[in-house]
């Protein structure tokens, strides 16, 4: 409702068709929460490696990239195309309010073959912030450029009018160091803030700052707690050598229908079925209290399904497995979830 109050885009800056090939929505590395070397140009390419093994989309540079030359940069981003791969970089907002400053700053990015900006620091929502992001959708889409904003207000369906708003934060995310409490957290963002728009809450940590979540939370976090620029807060490293690599690579940053289903409480537990395609994913994240639950698969369509599911190990670690017999919508599944725990299935059409 809030994205539809927006209006329509302008079809002289995005035309049906072809001319908004460049709008490109997808998942994102990420070198920032889970460390991963220095900001060189070599580690940089490893990160740009691995998100091409993984078939992710993009991939974020923070601030480090003002240090380096053009020619790397554009060394950068050859390397990343030649992988599928799109590079974005990040920028403070205090440099881009001058027009002038902000011309030449997307002109360079466009020069450059930059994919995307990561435009950081708005902080409140005076009449001069809220304009600036107008003026930066605008003329980042002049220049087929694509946007994140951090450190942001909530969405107010602004990504009708200007689709090259992939996402925004305006979240306490992955970044929040200092939550303890992080399960109840994941539970109430999703009929919270999420209500609003997606929020870059850069999902997916298998370390300390997971806090009181298990692994196979955080997996089915990056379904729940979606984004149209998926940004993965974990090493890619860690990604591709997690035994749950395979359901992680397959699920995607946008969806064609999303179910809340019957379990749903409030800080307590989200249950989402969501649908890719003929493809559907089941994603479970529990609160602070174990509990099992029967969840019908109603949403299923017609056919049988072949279903690869992540569930919690004793030990807070998850394992991936794969079901022999086929399901259909008239069955349903019984998931015993730890204090924190998470579930993830996948249904595959036969």
């Amino acid at each position: 409702m809030v994205h539809n109050l927006c209006p329509p885009p302008d079809r002289k800056l995005f035309p049906k068709g072809l001319n908004t090939a460049w709008i490109k929505p997808g998942r994102a590395v990420w070198k920032y929460l889970d460390g991963g070397g220095d900001g060189s140009l070599a580690t940089m390419k490893e990160f740009t490696r691995l998100a091409g093994e993984l078939g992710f989309e993009h991939h974020i540079l923070e601030g480090f990239w003002s240090r380096w030359s053009d020619a790397d940069i554009k060394e950068l981003v050859s390397y990343a195309k030649q992988r599928h791969v799109g590079i974005w970089v990040w920028k403070h907002s205090k440099s881009l309010r001058d027009t002038k400053d902000r011309h030449e700053f997307l002109q360079r990015c466009h020069d450059l073959g930059i994919t995307g900006a990561k435009i950081d620091f708005f902080d409140h929502e005076a009449k001069e912030t809220i304009d600036l992001y107008q003026s930066l959708l605008k003329e980042a889409a002049e220049q087929k450029l694509l946007l994140d904003f951090h450190g942001a207000n909530k969405p107010t369906g602004e990504a009708r009018t200007w689709p090259n708003e992939l996402t925004r934060e305006a979240v306490k995310g992955m970044e929040a160091s200092k939550l303890a409490d992080r399960a109840t957290h994941g539970t109430t963002l999703p009929f919270t803030r999420l209500l609003a728009g997606p929020a870059e809450y850069t999902p997916m940590l298998f370390g300390e700052r997971r806090a009181n979540t298990t692994w196979a939370h955080q997996i089915a976090s990056a379904a729940i707690l979606s984004a149209p620029l998926l940004t993965y807060a974990a090493n890619p490293s860690k990604l591709v050598t997690n035994p749950c690599v395979e359901m992680i690579m397959s699920i995607p940053a946008v969806w064609d229908e999303t179910i809340v289903l019957a379990p749903s409480e409030i800080g307590e537990i989200a249950v989402f079925a969501r649908r890719s395609g003929s493809m559907w994913f089941l994603a479970v994240m529990n609160g602070t209290t174990a509990r099992r639950v029967q969840i019908p698969l109603s949403f299923l369509g017609k056919g049988d399904y072949l279903t690869n599911l992540v569930r919690d190990n004793q030990d807070g670690t998850a394992g991936e497995t794969y079901l022999d017999a086929p399901f259909r919508s008239r069955n349903s599944l019984t998931v015993n979830l730890h204090a924190g725990g998470g579930f993830l299935a996948r249904f595959t059409k036969l």
